[in-house]
């Protein structure tokens, strides 16, 4: 079967777009790396400060009774949630920061000896979106996929690889576990029925992103990581709780912060659940902002079909009009998505 890492290498990105600045030698924001904010994605002037604050994504409980219609609910309004009782322990939570940390604190030329190729999808550098953009981005990452992990590791600490991988294998193996079970409570949520997808009990695309933002001697001049919807069913993301940086795009308010809530993690719908969901669910619009205090570490687990999953709009619902997107197979989709970004969802919205 063709894997995640199979379906990026007919997209290579140029190797000016993958390596990081050293950002420890950085004493103000570079030319490269000054934004502008777009206009039309700016917070809402209509809504002051103090009403922004009171505006949140929801909290969901997994152990709530009425689970499957808040999930509904925030899937329809958000896109996005966060949940807590998800079963994933305090201490595996701390032991990926520290081992996270420990990684993107090595020295930048060590760090660099695990910079990934033009035509793959792991290792360190800057995210796979960077082409769209006309700015470069103020963060580092590190991504693992299978076997990468070990790979890499033993690259970074070839005498001391054990301790990283360990924690970074059960991390993916709850994150697994997890993402079994919020997969069966949307497809619930839905009333999808199970055999409707159960082909995509094989063969999985999953990925685990490692991101570092860090300190930034001018925060308001540059983005940590920019506006994008995700392109698998759903992303579950823990933000490490020192600082804020995620915000999610709604209609209304604008940017919404998505402050760290004790032991809760963050989902969000991506493309392909949009897709699914006939467009119910909207694939969250998000980013990530930086600041000047402290470096902030996110860790997000992607969780998608396999690559030669036919994907189609579930139809059977009360008030469907008909299929809002056209069925194609994952790995096409991850192709017109590394094509265009953005605009992929267009590509396979059916015309009127």
């Amino acid at each position: 079967m063709p894997s995640l890492t199979d379906a990026y290498k007919n997209h290579p990105v140029e190797h000016n777009l993958i390596a990081p600045l050293d950002f420890s030698l950085i004493k103000d924001v570079p030319e490269s790396h000054a934004w502008i904010q777009s206009n039309d994605l700016k917070e809402n002037p209509n809504i002051n400060k103090k009403e922004l604050g009171l505006i949140s994504v929801p909290i969901i409980n997994l152990e709530d009774t009425n689970v499957l219609e808040l999930i509904f609910n925030a899937c329809e309004t958000w896109g996005m949630f966060q949940v807590t009782n998800h079963g994933i322990s305090k201490q595996l939570l701390e032991q990926v920061e520290f081992e996270a940390k420990k990684l993107f604190n090595l020295p930048f030329e060590e760090k660099m000896k695990t910079l990934r190729s033009p035509e793959a999808a792991t290792g360190y550098g800057y995210p796979r979106i960077t082409p769209f953009f006309s700015k470069l981005m103020w963060n580092e990452g590190f991504t693992i996929m299978g076997n990468s992990l070990i790979d890499h590791a033993k690259i970074l600490w070839p005498n001391d690889f054990q301790g990283f991988c360990d924690v970074m294998e059960e991390y993916q193996t709850r994150m697994k576990d997890l993402s079994d079970k919020l997969m069966g409570l949307l497809l619930k949520s839905l009333n999808i029925p199970g055999p409707y997808m159960k082909e995509m009990d094989n063969d999985l695309c999953t990925a685990l992103q490692l991101n570092s933002y860090p300190t930034c001697p001018n925060p308001t001049r540059t983005m940590g990581l920019a506006q994008h919807t995700d392109t698998f069913l759903f992303t579950i993301l823990h933000q490490s709780a020192n600082a804020s940086g995620l915000q999610v795009f709604k209609d209304g308010p604008g940017w919404v912060s998505v402050d760290p809530h004790p032991g809760a993690l963050v989902v969000n719908v991506g493309d392909l659940l949009h897709i699914i969901s006939n467009a119910r669910f909207p694939s969250a619009i998000h980013r990530a902002v930086v600041n000047n205090a402290t470096q902030r570490l996110s860790f997000a687990y992607f969780y998608g079909p396999p690559l030669d999953f036919q994907v189609a709009p579930f139809l059977d619902y009360p008030g469907c009009e008909g299929p809002t997107f056209k069925s194609l197979k994952v790995k096409e989709y991850v192709g017109i998505k590394s094509k265009y970004l953005d605009m992929a969802l267009s590509f396979v919205r059916k015309s009127c």
